[in-house]
């Protein structure tokens, strides 16, 4: 490796390591229920990325919708207008070796590097590992100028959001077996619940549509995560403030996501939740909380999303990072 290649890996390095650290503050500050809520807005905008990408999208620029790299914006006919600064986030970097016979007959590896779209877990690609991250620069849309973007043809959007958000959910819980009941409830002041051992979810038939599908989304999401027996053997560590804390904030996100109104009464439990986490586990607790809920909200909007037919559908705008820069040398390694 030659002195211009050390100097490039040390700079890489030292991005990774403050965007790290900045990563790990942000992380300690969503022990708070304002400062979780702020995530989870971010979340039900970039429900594509990770869970650490979203905390520093939210950390960085809150309002963000769109984000792409400089060059991204370029392909698009777009600038990045005068000095505005770039947010920081992490990217993945992926080695493909390509095999190549020389004259001599022998065979050899030319190894590349690209990058891949931000996700919770690396995808799968035959001839590829994931070998580290790089830190990437990117841009929301409102920090840049030019031509319009194109719009993603969705077709017809049929019935109100609530609805079909009920049909979705209805179908994931048939899906794991569950009967899913309409029916008066005599306990006081309880809107819906599971009862696991008859496989069974019932809402209250008092609701109204939009309390009624969150009701529902907030027991699918006890339904997928806390499994009885799984809870049980967790001991402490699944706590019911956790349990709620999970619940509520997948039901925020997917709400949030399809444009139905999730403030108020979401978040009572948070503050409790929070103080009780020991603070020595407390970052590493909250980033697991944070992942689990990710993923199951990025699971149910997918499900609960309408469907358009394959010749309708254009390529995805939000993902700008399909278009990447030139990337740096990348680490011997993983970096993080």
């Amino acid at each position: 490796m030659n002195v211009g290649d050390s100097g490039d890996k040390e700079r890489s390095t030292s991005a990774l390591g403050v965007l790290h650290d900045m990563l790990g503050e942000e992380i300690r500050k969503l022990r708070t229920a304002d400062d979780w809520k702020r995530w989870l807005r971010t979340a039900a905008a970039f429900h594509e990325y990770s869970f650490r990408n979203a905390v520093l999208i939210a950390a960085q620029r809150p309002g963000a919708t769109l984000l792409g790299e400089r060059a991204a914006w370029r392909y698009l006919g777009r600038r990045v207008v005068g000095d505005e600064n770039a947010m920081r986030i992490f990217a993945q970097v992926f080695s493909r070796a390509t095999k190549s016979v020389n004259a001599a007959g022998t065979v050899t590896r030319r190894v590349d590097h690209d990058l891949a779209a931000d996700s919770e877990t690396p995808k799968v690609r035959p001839g590829r590992r994931l070998v580290g991250f790089r830190v990437a620069h990117v841009f929301d849309v409102s920090q840049t100028d030019g031509e319009p973007l194109p719009k993603p043809s969705a077709g017809p959007v049929v019935g109100r959001p609530s609805a079909r958000l009920w049909e979705g959910l209805a179908t994931c819980v048939e899906g794991e077996g569950y009967e899913l009941l309409v029916e008066p409830i005599e306990r006081q002041g309880v809107d819906a619940y599971t009862d696991s051992e008859r496989r069974r979810i019932v809402v209250s038939d008092s609701l109204y549509e939009e309390r009624a599908v969150t009701s529902l989304a907030h027991q699918v999401a006890h339904m997928l995560l806390h499994e009885p027996d799984a809870v049980a053997a967790s001991g402490s560590v699944m706590c019911r403030g956790m349990r709620e804390v999970e619940a509520e904030s997948v039901v925020f996100v997917l709400l949030t996501h399809h444009g139905l109104e999730a403030d108020g009464w979401t978040f009572p439990y948070v503050a409790g939740w929070a103080a009780s986490v020991d603070s020595e586990e407390s970052e590493r607790v909250v980033q697991r909380t944070g992942e689990r809920v990710l993923r199951l909200a990025r699971e149910l909007i997918d499900l609960t999303s309408p469907r358009t037919a394959p010749e309708d559908r254009m390529t995805p705008t939000r993902h700008l990072s399909l278009v990447p820069e030139p990337l740096p040398p990348a680490p011997d390694g993983p970096v993080w």
